[in-house]
Order: C-alpha cells, then structure tokens, then sequence
C-alpha cells in the first residue's frame, strides 16, 4: 500500500525560503545579477527578490562590511572642535587599537603636515610613538626648518626623538635641528647645566620662533604615558597624588589644565609652557580612549590648539567634555 503524500512543515518552508535567499543572494552580491535577472531564474517576482535580500541580510547570510580604516569623520572633529574651543579637529577610523590606531592616526597627522604647511616655516616635534608613526608616513614636505621640542626618555623600540626630526627633515630639504639630551635629568642643576650647552641652548631658543609644533599627549590619569612609566615610582605616585592627568613636553597640568609640579619642569629639556602657548599652531596627536582625560584638560589648559584623533578618543573626550562641563 503507497504512503501518503508527506504534507510540508513550517519547518521545512523555512528551510526552503532560506536556501531561495542563498540563491538570491548569490546572484545579486557575487555576480552581480539584477533583481529582474534572479526573479526570472527563481521564477518568483522581483518583488520576492526584494524580500529574500533582506531576508538575507537580517538572518545573517549576508554580512556586510565597510572597511573605513583612515576615513576622516567630519561630523565627530566639528563636535569635537566646537566642544573644546580648538582651531582644527581632525578625526579618523581605525580598526582596533594599539599599534594600527596609531599608525592610522599618524598617517593622517602627516597629511595635514604635508597639506598645511609653508616654505620658510619652522616646525617642532615633540615625541612618542604616534609621532614616529607621523614622521614615518611623511612623503614629502614643503621646505621647512625641524626643531627637536623635547629631550628623549630612556626606553622606546620606536623612532627617538633625534630620528624623528631627521627623517623629516631628510623630507622637507630644510635646517634640522636635533637635541642631544634627557628629557628629564636627575635634578634641576643637571638640566640647566645640559640647557647651558651651546648647541642645546641653540636649538631651545630656535623653539621661539616654531610656527607649527606638532606634540604627543601623555595620559596620567591612566598611565598612557611614556614619560609617567619611566619615572622613578615613588616620584610618579607623587606626581599623580599632586593631581597630574596629562603631560605635554615637561609640562604636566591637572584635569581642569591647571599647571602644577613646577618643580618637575625645572628638571626638563624641553619646550616650555610658556613657548608652546606663543607657537600659532600647537597639534596634539593621539590615539586611544584612554586618553581622553588628558586630551581635554591640555585643550583646558589652552597647550593644543588642534588634534589629529582617532574616533574612540573622539568619542571619549567629547563624552568627558560634556560631563565635566
């Protein structure tokens, strides 16, 4: 005796409806087929198709991704450059952080080098990792002249401060000027003693006349610094019971971008607060939320006057600056 027909379950028109929207989706996303072209082949309307692409889309069959690694958000830098009072805000895309958000960052901080930049200028860099991201995504320059901003801490397995300033100048065809010297030395004595020597002394007075200093931004408040992790403990934790949140330099301010620890500058060789507060243009670089604390108190503190960012630290000082306001 025949079995009786095998009436389709709920289940089984799921399946069916699934495996139609593979077909679509095949056809429209990877051979490029029209609409009308797969509702002809699937005998169904081109308004199923329709339903059977989104379909697609909402059960996950097809994922879609856009790869916006280094795309300039207008949108968030106007915010951004609104909210903290900046000349230029520039924000970028990365994918993840570390490394690749500062290479990214980098990159785009010397685009806005290469495009903002005059011959017969004097440029200062300061240093850190995102900076020698900046000074190695450098092609070209117009002809200026590049002044080291600070001595150079102990450990670092990126460019030093000395190679930072060279390979941009090797860019721009102009004067290099490099420091040759701590950025913080043992005692007040020992820096002024490394500032007396003549081509230190040189090379700090040539700080007066920057025109476009581009500085790294150290955070405290969550020890995203090299400085603050290369600093005796005891002195750190100090510093950070002082109220430190950010450093720029050798200059260290407090979450509302008041200064403090003068003392601690005394030890320095580098720009001043008092230069960078007279340079026209002072770009601060950096990428990572967790620098968002130190980001807006050195925007407080009038020390920067435009950022190149990533969108996480975009997002967490805009949200900072909004809480804090």
């Amino acid at each position: 005796m025949p079995n009786p027909a095998v009436e389709p379950t709920l289940g089984d028109d799921a399946r069916l409806e699934r495996e139609l929207a593979i077909r679509a989706a095949r056809r429209f996303y990877l051979d490029d087929r029209s609409k009308v072209e797969i509702a002809q082949e699937l005998g169904v309307s081109r308004f199923k198709v329709a339903r059977l692409l989104e379909l697609a889309r909402e059960t996950g069959i097809v994922r879609i991704a856009i790869d916006d690694e280094g795309f300039v958000d207008d949108e968030r830098a106007e915010r951004l450059r609104e909210l903290l009072g900046l000349g230029r805000a520039v924000v970028v895309s990365t994918h993840g952080g570390g490394d690749d958000a500062r290479r990214i960052v980098g990159a785009a901080a010397a685009r806005l080098l290469t495009d903002s930049l005059e011959d017969g200028e004097v440029l200062g860099m300061g240093w850190g990792r995102t900076l020698a991201a900046t000074a190695v995504a450098i092609e070209r320059l117009p002809r200026v002249s590049v002044v080291q901003m600070t001595g150079a801490t102990e450990a670092s397995r990126d460019l030093s401060p000395v190679e930072i300033v060279r390979r941009i100048g090797l860019r721009s065809g102009g004067e290099v000027v490099p420091v040759f010297a701590p950025l913080v030395a043992d005692d007040a004595e020992t820096a002024r003693a490394f500032r007396r020597q003549s081509d230190i002394a040189r090379a700090l007075a040539m700080h007066d006349r920057v025109t476009t200093a581009v500085m790294s931004i150290g955070g405290w408040d969550s020890r995203a610094s090299q400085l603050c992790a290369n600093l005796d403990p005891a002195f750190r934790d100090d510093l950070l019971a002082r109220g430190v949140v950010a450093e720029i330099g050798i200059t260290l301010v407090d979450a509302t971008g008041a200064e403090i620890a003068p003392d601690f500058a005394e030890r320095g060789v580098a720009v001043t607060s008092q230069q960078l507060r007279a340079i026209p243009r002072v770009i601060g670089v950096a990428a990572g939320a967790e620098k968002a604390v130190a980001t807006v108190a050195l925007a407080r503190a009038g020390l920067v006057t435009e950022l190149v960012v990533d969108v996480a630290l975009a997002d967490a000082a805009i949200e900072h600056a909004g809480r804090a306001a």
